[in-house]
């Protein structure tokens, strides 16, 4: 059975993969994006602002990090030195970016997929606030 973050990697994969239909992106654009969505960078952030995000975070890459984007057009490959700086950008780009939707109140966020994809979700109960 599909966990509750595997399907919601799902949903945002679908988000992710949409282009508008005369501004295809770029061989290199479209490496960054894909390695952001199935690497798991992109489980914390709500579906409703992937392409948002998506967008924003290229924008970022591309200001900022351009040589990412450089290296992987003049290289065609994705090498580990690369994946580290992509790392980089998207850790300092979150940093940045705020989301348009808050989290449900009575809905614990699904935990992000490690690694291997394997099912674990745990419900987080924040404790009671204190009043001064």
């Amino acid at each position: 059975a599909a966990s509750k973050a595997q399907l919601e990697r799902g949903a945002r994969m679908v988000e992710l993969l949409k282009q508008g239909q005369y501004s295809p992106y770029s061989l290199e654009r479209q490496i960054v994006s894909i390695w952001a969505g199935t690497t798991g960078k992109l489980d914390d952030v709500a579906v409703a602002d992937i392409r948002r995000f998506e967008s924003e975070l290229l924008d970022f890459i591309s200001r900022e990090r351009k040589e990412i984007f450089t290296v992987i057009s003049e290289t065609k490959q994705l090498e580990d030195d690369t994946v580290a700086k992509m790392e980089s950008a998207v850790v300092d780009f979150k940093k940045q970016f705020k989301s348009s939707v808050a989290p449900a109140v009575n809905d614990a966020p699904a935990k992000a997929l490690d690694s291997e994809g394997a099912e674990a979700i745990t419900k987080h109960v924040p404790p009671a606030a204190v009043k001064k």
